[in-house]
């Protein structure tokens, strides 16, 4: 089976292009960011190839589908801005994360591609407003405050739109907050992850400076990827998916684990800290249980499994 995989450089987009290829799936890992040398890496042991396109070029994206013969596109690109980027870039986020997923989706259904799946995001629920602990399920509406927020949720619309008049096979799965391999800055990410943050200042052996004891249901991004993944192969009962893990745990419970393994960190609380937490709340969890109950839990790393695989490929650099 032939994949292609759009922002195949980023986050959970290097994620699904490492699990493809290392079942020997043959994956077309397009970006307009060139792959690093770890990334490279991918094809020279996997049926991996990298090419540098942009999503908005509708005449690329169909050679590109049928020259390598594309089945299946799991359409993963997009800008994860902040406020600072907002402001000044608007008009480029929005170009990239609604005409991207536009063109996408009429590529895909012009050459016949048998299914699609869209990477979307807790923030088209804006759970960092919700009461902590909440947990939202699909069918809970739609709430946008930020461009990065309004452009998931637009692209979730646009691609059922697109595909349902074309009868193409879709899917939408979204990943609640996900931290673990492959999370870097790729010029496109603004705001890394608590986790990734604090995994910094332990192997410099700094200390970490919370505002709070954030705690969320988090998303290794191993078992995202293998979700999305387990979405495309297969002929879901619904439309969209809320891929949040059962369990939540605060960051703490990292922080231990990164003293443990760097004595010289340290972590504390404070008023003004230097982690970013996503906003001053915990916010709502997205609940797995609709994927749960059809394919198995949304996450098979548990925090010490993760954190343990979580060093040996930080190791491995």
């Amino acid at each position: 089976m032939s994949y292609l995989v759009t922002g195949a450089t980023g986050f959970i987009g290097t994620n699904i292009v490492e699990q493809l290829g290392g079942e020997g799936e043959q994956v077309l890992a397009l970006s307009n960011v060139a792959p690093t040398q770890r990334q490279e890496e991918l094809a020279n042991r996997s049926n991996v190839r990298f090419a540098l396109g942009d999503v908005r070029d509708q005449e690329l994206l169909e050679a590109v589908i049928r020259q390598h013969q594309i089945r299946r596109i799991i359409h993963a690109a997009a800008i994860t801005s902040n406020a600072e980027r907002e402001k000044i870039a608007g008009p480029q986020i929005v170009d990239v994360n609604l005409k991207g997923a536009a063109v996408v989706a009429t590529a895909a259904a012009s050459c016949n591609v048998e299914k699609l799946t869209l990477v979307s995001s807790a923030g088209v629920f804006a759970t960092h407003n919700l009461p902590d602990g909440q947990l939202v399920v699909e069918s809970q509406p739609h709430q946008v405050d930020t461009l990065y927020s309004v452009g998931k949720s637009a692209a979730e619309t646009i691609v059922a739109r697109i595909c349902s008049l074309n009868d193409l096979p879709y899917v939408i799965g979204r990943v609640a907050t996900a931290f673990g391999p492959w999370e870097h800055d790729t010029g496109y990410r603004d705001t890394l992850s608590p986790i990734y943050q604090l995994t910094g200042k332990a192997i410099s052996g700094k200390t970490a400076l919370l505002e709070r004891d954030k705690q969320s249901n988090w998303h290794y991004s191993r078992d995202a990827a293998s979700a999305l993944i387990t979405l495309t192969r297969n002929s879901p009962n619904y439309q969209d998916y809320n891929l949040g893990p059962q369990r939540a745990w605060p960051l703490s419970t990292w922080c231990a684990l990164l003293k443990e393994k760097y004595p010289a960190f340290s972590y504390d609380f404070a008023a003004e800290g230097n982690i970013e937490l996503y906003g001053v709340d915990d916010g709502g969890l997205l609940s797995g249980s609709r994927y749960a109950d059809e394919f198995g839990p949304t996450a098979q790393f548990d925090p010490e499994a993760a954190f343990n695989d979580f060093l040996r490929w930080i190791n491995d650099k």
